[in-house]
């Protein structure tokens, strides 16, 4: 009878945390330029330029998500940042644009 060790965790639980909430802020920034797609579609006079810019963005994006590594700390902390003040910033011009 044969028994294996256990193995390494292949990452820390910081890792995977830090990694999570870099794929919710990606899909949180993702979800906003697809509202603005849509908003911008409903339009009389959509922006084709506009709509065109909030794409790539959003390509660019997945993109990023799809290349994002667990184990990769500054990259995914990087992202985390990024993406994490872009929500933040969209957040804030919501609230502005409500109270006003």
């Amino acid at each position: 009878m044969t028994t294996s060790a256990p193995t390494a965790a292949m990452w820390t639980q910081d890792q995977a945390i830090a990694y999570e909430a870099a794929l919710e802020a990606i899909n949180d920034v993702i979800a906003g330029y697809s509202e603005q797609i849509a908003l911008e579609q409903q339009n009389g006079a959509p922006n084709a330029a506009r709509i065109a810019w909030l794409e790539m963005r959003t390509d660019q994006a997945t993109a990023i998500m799809e290349s994002l590594n667990v184990t990769d700390t500054e990259n995914v902390r990087q992202v985390l940042s990024e993406y994490s003040a872009i929500v933040r910033a969209r957040d804030a011009a919501e609230a502005v644009r409500i109270a006003a």
